[in-house]
């Protein structure tokens, strides 16, 4: 049987070796900082070719605790990149994990 306490603290232990803050706005709402760890996710990137141009939206995986108040469309910026949450995973008994994409 899983311990999900114990599968948790490992995670958060993954999210603090590299983890930023970040300030979620939502809408007209800023929330509090929150503590998570960005990481790009190399399976999931998409090319859009329009003319002479070309725009790579990079995907991201945002690894929060189980408190981690997220939802799709929420937007931050971190080290001067906007960041927009695409999805969230429902399954919270160890952490909140987030998908997301590179806005600009």
């Amino acid at each position: 049987m899983i311990d999900w306490a114990e599968f948790g603290q490992a995670l958060m232990e993954v999210r603090d070796d590299n983890v930023v803050s970040i300030v979620i706005r939502r809408g007209n709402t800023t929330l509090a900082a929150q503590s998570v760890r960005i990481a790009r996710n190399t399976g999931r990137a998409s090319v859009i070719a329009g003319g002479a141009t070309q725009q790579v939206n990079q995907m991201v995986v945002i690894l929060g605790s189980t408190t981690f108040d997220v939802r799709a469309e929420d937007r931050f910026t971190v080290g001067g990149v906007l960041y927009e949450v695409t999805a969230v995973r429902p399954n919270r008994r160890a952490a909140t994990v987030a998908e997301g994409k590179v806005v600009q």
